[in-house]
């Protein structure tokens, strides 16, 4: 599996060697020019690595499982179908007379707008180039669903089938919606999480 982290590792370590082949190419005047040259270095070097190490402390690369067997794969047990609707930047989960809201950030609720609206813009968004990709590419999405609620954060699933194979990809609750509204994807809740963090408006 390759990770987006190893591309950050090597594009960072192109940088650094490119910004080394300058500090080293500049002209040297006198000998307390080089010494300055070789503590631009030593220090570059130590905030380097540091950076590398604590970005890969804190980095979590996404949950992604492959199954080859595609049979009996998806299922709605514990789920809950919802309706979306969206007010401003709160996004409005209902099902089973239960509602949840969360906010998202302007653009997110802009996507996720333009995906329910079935809208067109100037210039294709985000999401609008990754259900092209998946139409090119013959990849169908069976099932969207929010399926964690942990530190007060809620995480959703995408389930993607090619051919007999099935990717799950961890996402979050608002790229998810604006893929789902996309394509025309049933988009689920855990029942417990509605239940627990919903309120009843029936």
């Amino acid at each position: 599996m390759f990770h987006t982290s190893n591309c950050y590792s090597i594009y960072s370590y192109s940088l650094l060697i490119k910004f080394l082949i300058k500090v080293l190419q500049g002209k040297q005047k006198t000998f307390g020019d080089s010494m300055k040259r070789v503590h631009i270095i030593l220090l570059t070097l130590l905030a380097f690595f540091i950076g590398v190490n604590v970005g890969g402390y804190f980095y979590q690369p996404p949950y992604i499982q492959e199954v080859f067997n595609a049979s009996g794969f998806v299922s709605t047990e514990g789920l809950v179908e919802t309706e979306v609707s969206i007010n401003s930047s709160t996004v409005h989960l209902t099902g089973e007379c239960y509602e949840i809201s969360f906010d998202v950030t302007t653009d997110q609720a802009y996507s996720i707008v333009r995906g329910l609206e079935r809208s067109i813009g100037a210039r294709p968004l985000t999401h609008d180039i990754m259900k092209d990709m998946l139409d090119i590419f013959g990849i169908q999405v069976l099932q969207v669903k929010i399926d964690r609620y942990l530190n007060d954060i809620y995480y959703a699933t995408i389930i993607l089938k090619k051919d007999n194979r099935i990717l799950e990809l961890d996402a979050r609750p608002s790229d998810s919606i604006a893929l789902a509204a996309r394509t025309g994807s049933k988009l689920h809740i855990k029942r417990n999480i509605l239940q627990a963090n919903g309120d009843y408006v029936c």
